[in-house]
């Protein structure tokens, strides 16, 4: 085998390696960029924050914007189109906030939730060929 062969070789080893296991959304409240429509992917943000049981002051659809209060704890929720044609959101506490790092992990986790049952996210084929399967350590874009 040549030099070429084995930069080729290490190049596809390189990249197999980099797609052997799934990421999740780090506890920050980023998630995967939804492929879902924008509309839809509010909706979901939205419904995430209500699973918590948070107080709306803010629902702005067309700035992408929502902000919820839970026991003084305030979280906003930026959803953004991206060029490539998927939405992104992240979910933070607002200023001086409090919000604790247990109130965005289960806001992500309800996401994460919402967007799996969606069947959009997860990984390659299983054994038999029948689908896509959640990845087990919660929804990404795994291959």
């Amino acid at each position: 085998m040549g030099k070429a062969g084995v930069a080729a070789a290490a190049v596809l080893l390189l990249a197999l390696g980099g797609i052997g296991g799934c990421a999740t959304g780090p506890a920050s409240g980023n998630v995967p960029n939804s492929h879902v429509t924008f509309e839809r992917t509010y909706d979901i943000a939205l419904a995430s924050m209500a699973d918590q049981r948070m107080v709306f002051s803010e629902q702005n659809r067309r700035q992408g914007r929502i902000v919820g209060t839970l026991d003084g704890s305030t979280v906003v929720a930026s959803i953004t189109p991206v060029v490539d044609g998927t939405t992104r959101v992240v979910f933070k506490p607002q200023g001086d906030s409090a919000a604790d790092a247990e109130l965005i992990k289960r806001i992500t986790d309800a996401y994460n939730a919402r967007m799996s049952k969606l069947s959009l996210l997860g990984r390659s084929l299983d054994n038999n060929q029948t689908g896509p399967v959640p990845c087990p350590s919660g929804p990404a874009f795994c291959p």
